[in-house]
């Protein structure tokens, strides 16, 4: 089977087969899909805007980044993180899945909210808030993200989070958004390992201070 990228639409979309990134890779905590410098050629063409390339691949929406000659992909393969290989090709699938990345465009998000995998990853900090939006952002050194899909798992140094909801104004829920240099309002699920503790007695005080693991607070989040 050979790579096919076809024009239907004014929606350009390009066939290839799937792999991952190394385990070591640093791209494994971020969007990015690695594709054949002269397929992100073609779709950098038909690109408007100056913002990232966006393609919708199946049930997920990750954004485009052009190999070079050391990443050694072949001209008909795209290499994506290791969640997005889990979410795409489950291990009972068959060795070559192919898959169409279709260029899509994003609204930016207005409400993010997120399930941390261990509770401890944000009662340990002292500024949860500031940890996920520096993660994200990728000041503190690894990858940045430009957008989150809901449903995927969301892989940061920090600790793994769950993206549970999307929306892109106050009542309109998205299924994907963008959050590059814009207000995000972000929110916590209960963690998924969050243990219900024991009512206090009425009679002791109520604490104050510290930090609510399951509040909201908007911040924003990504870099030009």
């Amino acid at each position: 089977m050979t790579r096919v990228a076809a024009m239907g639409s004014g929606t350009m979309t390009s066939y290839l087969l799937l792999s991952a990134y190394e385990e070591s890779s640093d791209l494994n905590r971020s969007d990015q899909i690695t594709i054949p410098a002269e397929v992100w050629t073609t779709f950098d063409r038909d690109h408007v805007g100056d913002g990232p390339i966006f393609v919708d691949v199946g049930s997920v929406v990750c954004r485009l980044r052009p190999a070079v000659p050391s990443d050694g992909l072949r001209g008909d393969s795209c290499r994506v993180p290791l969640w997005v290989m889990r979410r795409l090709a489950p291990a009972e699938a068959e060795a070559e899945t192919w898959v169409g990345l279709t260029a899509c465009q994003l609204a930016l998000a207005h409400k993010l909210v997120l399930r941390a995998r261990r509770e401890a990853d944000l009662t340990e900090s002292p500024d949860p808030i500031a940890m996920l939006t520096a993660a994200l952002s990728g000041s503190t050194g690894g990858p940045s993200w430009a957008c989150l899909s809901v449903g995927s798992e969301l892989p940061l140094s920090c600790g793994t989070f769950d993206v549970m909801e999307i929306w892109s104004a106050p009542s309109v829920p998205a299924p994907a958004a963008c959050f590059l240099n814009c207000d995000v309002n972000l929110e916590f699920a209960v963690a998924l390992d969050h243990v219900e503790a024991e009512a206090e007695p009425e009679s002791e005080p109520q604490r104050s201070g510290g930090f609510v693991p399951f509040s909201g607070k908007g911040n924003r989040l990504g870099r030009s």
